[in-house]
């Protein structure tokens, strides 16, 4: 027996650890295994239920998905449903780490797969570059909001992403050239915001691209050839940025395109005719750019069948629609609008163009007779026909068409009497025309919506018989010759909401049921003859926001119940006496009293529209601190208009007095500067150096003693021994008369004086040193050149001046004469125009006129030159006729 410590044997010490066995009976080998592993197993079910609260709490900490919502939560300035920040929170996680219960937020299994906070509101200043950090993320859509930010340079890190939708926020800067890395991508909307630069080569790489929005943004530049490579296509729209120069081909190669808009850009060049002959669009949208047609002879050689809706307008589109052939261009066409060009000739009839719905031709050139077939509809399913400002001419006889229902004739020249109307028209415009007569054929009409005949030569009463417009909810019949009262049956339109019945010469006085309608929201009733007091019980609740009454003839007070009257706009320009109400709404947008007779103090509620709102007029009407905006209180300016009518024959009298004796001064004034000039002999060769040229008309110098010659270098030489070689302009004229002006005085040595004095004056006063032009000399002729400096040592003589500036004629070293022409300050424009318009005179070739050769742009306002061919003076008859006169 072994025995340990204690002297117990090692069997007493080890048995009773390991099971109840005594000591006399120890345990067989199979009894000690067992009981082993009974005790092995419950350690490791121990471990595991130690290592399964381990990976609960590791499932409770926030994954790098929530990481990034939270980053970008951060970044949310306002959030006025609460949408976002009342849902993100880490107290919302799911258990697998994908956070479902926020609002926006899709899961795919443990991983976000999408973000969509569209039109919540949101202010916010985002960093994108976190969405990175989902892996699987696959959509991202916060459109319609106010969100700033950046595409991030990592955007190409996106690599799930199919569907991007920024679209109507404050985003702004380049395009990273990384979106050409999303090659999943499906779905890239940009559009509304305020993207700037241009669209990188790399955007080839979308190859997966369906629908391309970058519309409505600063995008310049030219339009990427790599665009054209992406075909997968369907929808491209580039509308109302800022890029030029031409379309690129190739878009007619993309076989699934069916959209295309590069409307509001300023593209130029030809109409691609092969793109429109093999193009698989459908809906083409080319309107405000600067296109010219493919040919003077034709708009397009052809138009593919696959073409529904073409938009061409805003262009500078010409031509005839007449020519031959060109109807077969639009026999597949739905929608065609060519308006806004510079198309001439007469209308087509469109006959048999049965696919065509909406026309429009609108402010264009053409002129004759409008075509029977436009209105039959015998040959013509069309429901919208715009020929409005045009030169079109003559009758309107029928509009008999059962489907047209869109019809604007209006700015043209069309005579005789109303049409007979029959069919569905719901809006007809034929104002600004010539048509004559009454309105008796209105009677007819029925089911009109929008009715516009005003700037017609119509006349007569408005008839009662109208009732039929049921459906009327605008009416103007303002600016024509109608006569007698307003008629009541305009009070029963249903749903009439704006009627305009000014400058007409409409009398009687006003229906107050106009003003208490519960539909009408404009009322203009301005330059008639309506006459009586304004009376009416103000309705609960009105939806009139304009009222126009100026210029009748009503009498009594002025309305004081409008406290109905929310939002509204008053021009009531009428003789009322007594006070303003009090009782006006606080909502009140505009206002104007104007040419009135009110007395007392302006209510405290409209003090805040400005003085025009209150005079001219209302001399007893004011303000408890003078009215904003004028100097003087409305007191002051009556009594100032109060002056009595001798009073003003004194002040005219005195005043043409005054006018007389100023001349009689000028005059003495003038004939002493004469009597003392001194003789031409009297001038040393040391201060001017005098020398006489030819005078080619045989006419006879200032003076008689010839020009005056000066240059920089007679001005120079009288300075020596000053401690500065560059002279002021007072020096410069004491160089050369002897004389210094001082700063009082009315001699200016610029263009710019006012005053009119001599050629020797002129010459002295003018002419700048070498160190004075020190800007760009620019030619428009390639046979002359010389530099600032010699252009300022070349001697001047004065041949006159104007309103725009004093000439000058130089004589340059190899004896060439230049006309140079010093501009007045404020005369020329800014540099670029100035150029462009320098340049555009300069290729007028004609034997009549002076050519351009050059220009100097100098540092300061006043350092303006034009250099044209000099021209000898002499009589104009010679000149043009030679010597065949007497």
């Amino acid at each position: 027996m072994l025995f340990g410590k204690h002297g117990q044997s090692l069997e007493a010490n080890f048995l009773p650890r390991f099971g109840p066995w005594s000591a006399r009976e120890p345990p067989s080998v199979f009894e000690f295994i067992l009981y082993h592993s009974d005790w092995m197993n419950m350690t490791l079910f121990r471990l595991l239920l130690l290592s399964l609260f381990f990976f609960h709490a590791m499932g409770q900490l926030p994954s790098q998905d929530i990481l990034a919502l939270l980053e970008f939560k951060k970044g949310i300035k306002n959030d006025p449903t609460g949408y976002v920040l009342d849902s993100w929170n880490e107290e919302s996680i799911d258990f697998n780490g994908c956070p479902s219960s926020w609002n926006g937020v899709i899961c795919n299994g443990g991983n976000v797969a999408g973000v969509v906070l569209d039109n919540l509101g949101l202010s916010a200043v985002a960093d994108l570059s976190v969405f990175a950090n989902l892996t699987m993320l696959v959509k991202l859509s916060m459109s319609n909001n106010s969100i700033t930010g950046v595409i991030p340079d990592n955007i190409g890190d996106f690599k799930s992403l199919k569907f991007l939708d920024v679209s109507d926020n404050l985003f702004s800067s380049s395009l990273p050239p990384g979106i050409g890395k999303l090659e999943s991508l499906l779905n890239l909307s940009l559009a509304g915001n305020n993207f700037s630069g241009s669209v990188p080569d790399s955007a080839s790489g979308l190859v997966s691209i369906q629908s391309l929005d970058l519309s409505s943004n600063s995008f310049s530049g030219s339009l990427p050839k790599s665009l054209t490579r992406l075909n997968n296509l369907v929808y491209l729209n580039l509308s109302s940025n800022r890029f030029i120069k031409t379309i690129p081909k190739g878009f007619e190669l993309i076989s699934g395109l069916q959209v295309l808009d590069l409307h509001g850009n300023m593209l130029d060049g030809h109409l691609d005719g092969e793109f429109f002959l093999l193009t698989n669009v459908s809906h083409v949208d080319f309107s405000g750019n600067m296109l010219v047609s493919s040919s003077s002879q034709k708009l397009l050689p052809g138009i593919s069948p696959s073409v529904k809706y073409l938009n061409l307008s805003h262009n500078l589109l010409t031509g005839s629609l007449v020519n031959g052939g060109e109807l077969e261009l639009f026999e597949n066409l739905k929608v065609l609008d060519l308006s806004y060009n510079q198309f001439s000739g007469e209308l087509p009839g469109f006959d048999f163009v049965y696919e065509l719905l909406v026309l429009k031709l609108s402010n264009n050139k053409f002129s004759g007779f409008i075509p029977n077939d436009l209105l039959k509809g015998d040959s013509l399913l069309v429901t919208e026909l715009d020929l409005s400002g045009n030169n079109l001419s003559g009758p309107v006889s029928t509009i008999l068409s059962t489907t047209l229902q869109v019809l604007n004739l209006s700015s043209n020249a069309l005579t005789g009497e109303l049409p007979v109307l029959t069919g569905s028209l719901s809006v007809l415009d034929l104002s600004n025309n010539q048509f004559e007569g009454n309105l008796t054929r209105m009677v007819k009409w029925g089911n009109i919506e929008y009715l516009d005949l005003s700037q017609n030569h119509l006349t007569g009463s408005i008839p009662e018989v109208t009732a039929q417009f049921l459906r009327l909810n605008y009416l103007n019949l303002s600016r024509n010759s109608f006569s007698s009262s307003l008629p009541k049956v305009i009070t029963q339109y249903p749903k009439l909401r704006v009627l305009d019945l000014s400058s007409n010469q409409l009398d009687g006085s006003i229906l107050a049921d106009l003003l208490t309608s519960s539909t009408l929201q404009e009322l203009h009733l301005s330059n008639n003859l309506l006459t009586g007091a304004i009376e009416f019980s103000p309705p609960s609740k009105s939806t009139l926001e304009v009222l126009d009454l100026s210029h009748n003839q009503f009498n009594g007070f002025f309305p004081d119940r409008l406290e109905s009257f929310t939002g509204l706009q008053i021009y009531p320009r009428i003789i009322f006496p007594g006070p303003l109400p009090n009782n006006l709404p606080n909502t009140l947008e505009a206002f104007n009293v104007s040419y009135n007779e009110f007395s007392g103090v302006v209510p405290e509620n409209l003090r805040k529209f400005p003085s025009s709102s209150f005079y001219p007029g209302n001399a007893k009407l004011r303000f408890p601190g003078g009215p904003p905006g004028l100097g003087n209180s409305p007191a002051e300016s009556s009594k100032k208009k109060s002056i009595n009518t001798i009073v003003k024959v004194i002040v005219i009298v005195s005043c043409i007095i005054a006018v007389i004796i100023l001349i009689l001064l000028a005059i003495f004034i003038h004939y002493i500067r004469i009597s003392r000039r001194l003789p031409p002999e009297h001038a040393t060769e040391k201060d001017i150096r005098r020398r006489a040229l030819s005078n080619p008309s045989g006419t006879t110098g200032i003076g008689g003693g010839g020009p005056l010659i000066v240059s920089t270098e007679d001005l120079v030489a009288s300075r020596k021994g000053s401690s500065s070689g560059i002279m002021s302009p007072d020096e410069k004229m004491a160089a050369v008369t002897g004389f210094s002006p001082s700063k009082t005085s009315h001699l200016s040595w610029s263009p710019e004086s006012g005053d009119s004095f001599t050629a020797e004056n002129f010459a002295r006063l003018d002419v700048r040193s070498p160190d004075r032009l020190v800007g760009e000399l620019h030619f428009l002729d390639e046979t002359l050149s010389l530099t600032p400096q010699q252009l300022s040592r070349a001697p001047a003589e004065v041949l006159g001046r104007s309103s725009h500036g004093t000439s000058y004629r130089a004589t340059l070293e190899n004896g060439v004469f230049l006309t140079v022409k010093w501009l007045r300050e404020g005369v020329a424009k800014q540099r670029k125009e100035f150029a462009k318009e320098a340049k555009k005179f300069a290729n007028i070739r004609h034997p009549n006129v002076v050519g351009l050769r050059g220009y100097y742009w100098g540092p300061t306002q006043h350092e303006k030159l034009i250099l044209s061919d000099y021209v000898s003076p002499g009589s104009l008859a010679s000149f043009l006729y030679g010597n065949i006169l007497p």
